[in-house]
């Protein structure tokens, strides 16, 4: 984590029950709004938003929130939030006090056997974990826990393989992979995984 300087933190309150693939949306474009640092999900599931910019982003962010399908009273700076008067907050010290989420390591998969390796990933809001390193050249079992709305399906498009996540779960095979990169997505390409195949 760099050192930052934040002047604003923007708090948007998504709302239960959101759509994941709207989430994404939501997160992807206020990131582009220049002057933003980070933008994360809390444990709540409101959005928050770190600008490091010497100007109000507010009205930037408020427009990015609207497209998304948001209503633009869900877009709040608070006098306790935005910081920019009183002591700037880096981004160190945002982590201490638990603003935005730290980033997942990626989880390696262990070979059970030289047939195959095996690694399960729960679906909720995403996937957990979302990237996981295997060994190339040995094939793959992944179950994937049973998922709904945009994460009902989960494709791997370079492999041309899916599945359909809705009753119950499923097991996907993939075959013995060549080193690289391998993303995965569900089926509306909004939610990412990868493996990493060494």
């Amino acid at each position: 984590m760099n050192d930052t300087t934040i002047k604003d933190v923007y708090h948007v309150a998504l709302g239960e029950g959101v759509c994941r693939s709207a989430e994404a949306l939501a997160v992807m474009l206020v990131r582009d709004v220049d002057g933003v640092d980070t933008v994360s999900i809390n444990r709540e599931g409101s959005l928050l938003a770190l600008g490091a910019a010497d100007r109000d982003l507010q009205e930037e962010i408020v427009r990015a929130v609207v497209t998304a399908g948001f209503a633009p009273s869900s877009v709040v700076a608070s006098p306790f939030e935005k910081l920019a008067e009183r002591m700037p907050l880096s981004l160190s010290e945002a982590a201490a006090l638990e603003v935005p989420e730290p980033p997942k390591l990626p989880v390696r998969v262990p070979i059970e056997t030289l047939l195959t390796q095996r690694v399960r990933i729960e679906v909720t809001d995403g996937y957990d974990p979302a990237d996981i390193v295997v060994v190339a050249g040995i094939p793959l079992e992944i179950t994937f826990s049973e998922g709904h709305g945009c994460l009902a399906k989960v494709v791997f498009e370079s492999l041309g393989i899916e599945a359909d996540l809705t009753d119950g779960g499923a097991v996907v095979m993939l075959p013995a992979l060549e080193p690289g990169v391998h993303p995965f997505s569900c089926g509306m390409h909004m939610v990412h995984g990868s493996i990493t195949a060494e």
